[in-house]
């Protein structure tokens, strides 16, 4: 259709633009920029008002996931009804329907139907998916005066999203320029999307984020600037983590020391009560017992009588694909994490304005995703020949990452000649074991660590003791992500708060998403029983000298961490011990524990001032007051609030 007839048609009916009366979308899907499916639209519009129906459908490492979705809205584009069932992620289900008469919504979510009254302006959308009906939503914004905020159902109570106009781009593909108006979208997920619409209002491109990674959404004519789209909104969110940066200052910095608060080191020797810890230029100029330890004349003193003082945690397997896990990292204890793979291009600029201190966050080391390539392929980094080897491994090597992530369509030769170059490099190799292969497979071929509890069968059995002797006689680093398996693995009736207390403090989409997760068809024993299964080889791994690192695979932001913490202690690791996997044991891991790891004089100042001792209780690791990450010490309700949690 004609633009000059799209322009025509868009003043006469609205303000801003809008689409024509019949309009039809197809969008290409990408999961970390590899292409997985499609989304089509249809929109029609009527003497009623608009109707749109979308269907959603990609597959994910073999994986299908399909949506279907409608939307009916006045002519106004105030929603009627909305209604959306399948599921947006692999292990997140939607079933939604919502009628709105006036300011009355009738809600059917989740199972649960209610009514609940809304004030306008007002708008339906469960979830990133589809695009379609997020460019609905702001469509809709447009049309109703751009307001600061929109309530949103489903999601009792209504989650309010912010919509802002962050400029135009002006795009170039195919031999043609199309001009695009950006936007940022806060609060259909948690934290901020990228979409952009054309000039007659229709989608053009969406950055948001699925089951914890990135996900992208390209109008078809445009698929070929994905990567312009992603380095675009990577932009704008660093800008955003700047913002956070200049709103929560740090509460200390440069020189200072506290008093009287109780020092867990984390080397294992016993607490130090009445202890000074002094922090000058980023590091630990000193610690001891108060009546051994002098502060400095001129140095300012807090006392912090009745806190204890331990190390920075580490959450050894993430993924941090959004600015918004940075500031929770930082309220949640942790200063240093490693992502297990992301968007080249977008978190190496975020570690590294994190590293120049321009915007807050944690240290983020960075293990570089590689698989075997073909459809059920993971990422878009592939190894197939041994020849591929040389050139990955250098592309992450050159970019600073400090070791290889191995994926699980990596054959077995690959796995040798990824090992052998990421140890020529300096750097080490981890990841999943490669289908078809053992645990003992992947390590005598060199892999240094492995990501998951990739273990059959029964702790004590004869074939797991000799797997586990095997481990230790190799030097092999285990991360075992159990928070993530009690999460997914949870009977779906069972509500996640019952083991994990800190989903009720996330923002309104991050506690539905997970409170759609869990396992259909299995009783809360079952669940147990299968949990407790992988606690008895992570306790056999450590009594057998294996290392144990603390590794969420996100999970609930920042209450992850801790929970991995406390499920150590649960398979009988001492508070100690499990400290120690979340601090010490983390950093020898990445060899960095002559810098981090315990607190000792001349070590980096990474430090949590918690509110009680978690050696008397595993969950006072909970019990954040302040993160000190290099010196500067932050306000942790301050954090957990600059990105909508409950502190």
């Amino acid at each position: 259709m004609p633009r000059a007839f799209l322009a025509f048609f868009a003043a006469a009916l609205f303000v801003v633009p809008q689409a024509p009366s019949g309009e039809h979308g197809m969008i290409r899907l990408h999961y970390l920029q590899k292409p997985i499916g499609v989304e089509r639209y249809d929109l029609v519009r009527d003497d009623r008002g608009v109707s749109l129906t979308s269907d959603f459908d990609f597959t994910d490492r073999g994986g299908r996931v399909q949506l279907a979705a409608s939307l009916q809205t006045a002519a106004d584009l105030s929603p009627i009804r909305f209604t959306a069932k399948g599921k947006s992620y692999r292990f997140v289900n939607v079933d939604s329907d919502v009628r709105i008469d006036g300011a009355t919504a009738t809600v059917r979510a989740d199972g649960v139907e209610q009514t609940v009254t809304i004030n306008p302006p007002a708008f339906t959308v469960d979830g990133y998916a589809p695009f379609s009906v997020q460019m609905m939503l702001v469509r809709y914004w447009q049309q109703h005066g751009r307001p600061r905020t929109i309530a949103t159902v489903p999601g009792l109570p209504a989650n309010d999203v912010a919509i802002e106009a962050r400029g135009r781009d002006v795009i170039r593909t195919g031999g043609r320029t199309v001009t695009l108006d950006r936007f940022s979208v806060d609060g259909v997920v948690w934290g901020r999307e990228t979409l952009w619409l054309d000039e007659a209002g229709a989608f053009a491109a969406g950055i948001t984020r699925a089951g914890g990674l990135s996900f992208e959404g390209v109008r078809d004519d445009l698929d070929g600037s994905l990567v312009t789209f992603v380095e675009r909104a990577t932009r704008d969110r660093i800008a955003d983590l700047q913002t956070i940066t200049a709103r929560t200052p740090p509460l200390r910095t440069g020189a200072y020391a506290m008093t009287g608060a109780t020092v867990v080191d984390g080397t294992g020797r016993p607490a130090i009560a009445d202890a000074v810890v002094v922090v000058r230029d980023g590091r630990i100029a000193a610690v001891g017992p108060r009546r051994d330890t002098a502060v400095p004349a001129g140095v300012p003193s807090v006392d912090v009588t009745g806190k204890t003082i331990v190390a920075g945690l580490w959450d050894m397997h993430t993924h941090v694909t959004q600015i918004e896990w940075a500031p929770v990292y930082l309220a949640s204890g942790v200063t240093t994490v490693r992502d297990m793979g992301n968007e080249f291009e977008f978190v190496t600029p975020l570690r590294d304005a994190i590293a120049s201190t321009r915007a807050l966050g944690p240290r983020l080391l960075l293990a570089g995703l590689v698989d075997g390539g073909g459809p059920d392929a993971f990422g878009t980094t592939y190894a197939a020949a041994p020849a591929d080897a040389a050139s990955v491994v250098a592309r992450y090597h050159d970019a600073g990452f400090q070791q290889i992530k191995i994926y699980s369509l990596i054959t077995p030769p690959m796995v040798t000649a990824l090992t052998d170059e990421a140890h020529r490099a300096g750097m080490t190799a981890t990841g999943h074991v490669p289908n078809g292969m053992t645990i003992d497979d992947a390590v005598d071929r060199g892999m240094d660590q492995i990501a998951h509890l990739a273990i059959r069968g029964e702790a004590g059995s004869p074939e797991v003791t000799r797997t586990i002797a095997h481990l230790r006689e190799r030097g092999t680093v285990i991360d075992p992500t159990q928070s993530w398996n009690e999460l997914l693995g949870h009977a779906a009736g069972t509500p996640v708060a019952a083991f994990q207390p800190g989903i009720l403090k996330v923002p309104p989409p991050l506690n539905r998403l997970f409170s759609n997760a869990g396992a259909a068809g299995i009783d809360a024993a079952t669940a147990r029983g299968r949990l407790e299964r992988g606690l008895r080889i992570v306790k056999a791994l450590h009594d057998a000298g294996v290392p144990i690192v603390a590794g969420t695979d996100e999970g609930v932001p920042g209450h992850s961490v801790h929970r991995e913490v406390e499920l150590y202690v649960e398979a009988g690791l001492t508070p100690m011990e499990a400290l120690q996997a979340a601090t010490i044991v983390s950093a020898r891991a990445m060899k960095l524990d002559a810098e981090l790891g315990t607190i000792e004089a001349g070590k980096r100042a990474d430090l949590v001032v918690l509110d009680a001792n978690p050696l008397e209780d595993i969950h006072n690791i909970r019990r954040v007051r302040w993160t000190i990450s290099g010196g500067r010490a932050y306000d942790a309700a301050a954090l957990w609030r600059s990105v909508k949690f409950q502190p």
